[in-house]
């Protein structure tokens, strides 16, 4: 197995498994993270099926269940707050769903073990040629690498800057998403509590002690200023029912806002010579495309094809062959994920409430 001197960009749950994984395989491995830590905001994501196997390999596993939030149930309520029915939301009882904060820092840490590890910090210029990539960091520093992985997110700059700015950018649902973390008093901890009306939802997660709302709507609006975001939360949902107006009363003292479009990522080529992408940087579907758990089986299959493969370009041949239509397959029900979660009309609404309290009987 040849050792390769990598940097991967994106100190996320992607990123930070890759680091993790491919410093144990004994490559010399560089992780950089523009931020000065690991992102506190988002929804709470889940690890299931293959992808806990990763964690498990990891030895990670009894980290990650003490930081599982507890949740297990969503519950639909009505204008007035009463439940009308509830839905099961954990397929497997060994699924894990865990704060992104808390997933990435323990990956983080795991990490620091076996890579050098780099928060504050970012390429400034990429310059790949046949037997590498030559890099300059925002810090000034110059080094040069076998491998770039780009793990940094819907929004990563390392496409930007090797495939361009629109590359793998997809038509998807027509949603947006705000969390913000509030200092709610939770009665059940295991309960989710979700109300609706056509075309918005709102929602209430107990996150382990950590309680939080999410405004889930549909628009085609994707303001970038914090006021404007907050304005547009307004506006959307001034005359929703049920907790709205305490919730949208409480922005103001929010720090940690978390706004984004619900967007489809889905480059065309998963890397270009000696630059990879991984993760939601490659491919993603925001809250609807089992990104975290795609992440880490996306960072194992990288890291096999490294191990199997005899040199760089065939190892990032196999990845992508083996890894994307895992993804395209966890990606197929968005559609039906967004009917679900907030239904553009009344009929759909009704439709979908019918569809949950029949679940509920089986």
């Amino acid at each position: 197995m040849q050792k390769y001197r990598i940097l991967i960009v994106g100190a996320g749950i992607a990123g930070a498994a890759a680091a993790t994984l491919l410093g144990r395989s004994g490559h010399d491995v560089t992780l950089v993270e523009r931020s000065a830590g690991v992102r506190s905001s988002g929804s709470p994501v889940d690890i299931r099926g293959e992808a806990l196997g990763v964690v498990r390999g990891l030895g990670l596993e009894s980290a990650a269940r003490e930081h599982d939030t507890g949740a297990q149930t969503l519950a639909l309520v009505g204008r007035d707050g009463r439940v009308f029915t509830t839905v099961q939301m954990r397929a497997d009882p060994a699924d894990i769903e865990i704060a992104r904060v808390d997933l990435a820092t323990i990956l983080a840490d795991a990490a620091r073990d076996v890579a050098d590890v780099r928060f504050d910090d970012t390429f400034a210029t990429l310059q790949p040629d046949a037997g590498g990539v030559e890099v300059r960091f925002v810090s000034g520093v110059r080094a040069r690498f076998d491998l770039v992985i780009g793990a940094d997110g819907q929004n990563s700059a390392t496409r930007r800057a090797q495939w361009g700015a629109d590359a793998g950018d997809r038509r998807a649902p027509r949603l947006a998403i705000a969390t913000a973390p509030l200092p709610l008093r939770i009665e059940d901890p295991r309960l989710i509590e979700t109300y609706n009306e056509p075309g918005v939802s709102l929602t209430v997660h107990p996150a382990g002690g950590r309680p939080g709302v999410a405004f889930i709507f549909r628009t085609d609006a994707a303001p970038a200023d914090r006021a404007a975001q907050i304005a547009l939360l307004r506006e959307r949902y001034a005359s929703t029912g049920w907790r709205a107006a305490e919730f949208l009363a409480a922005l103001d003292d929010v720090d940690d806002l978390y706004f984004d479009r619900v967007r489809r990522v889905a480059a065309a080529s998963w890397s270009h010579g000696r630059v990879a992408l991984l993760g939601d940087a490659a491919s993603s579907l925001t809250i609807l495309g089992d990104g975290s758990s795609m992440a880490l089986l996306g960072a194992r299959r990288l890291d096999q094809s490294l191990r199997d493969a005899p040199d760089v370009p065939a190892a990032l041949a196999a990845y992508e062959a083996r890894h994307r239509p895992v993804v395209e397959r966890a990606q197929s029900g968005a559609a039906l994920g967004a009917a679900f979660l907030v239904p553009a009309g009344a009929v759909g609404l009704g439709i979908r409430n019918l569809v949950a309290r029949a679940i509920r009987r089986v």
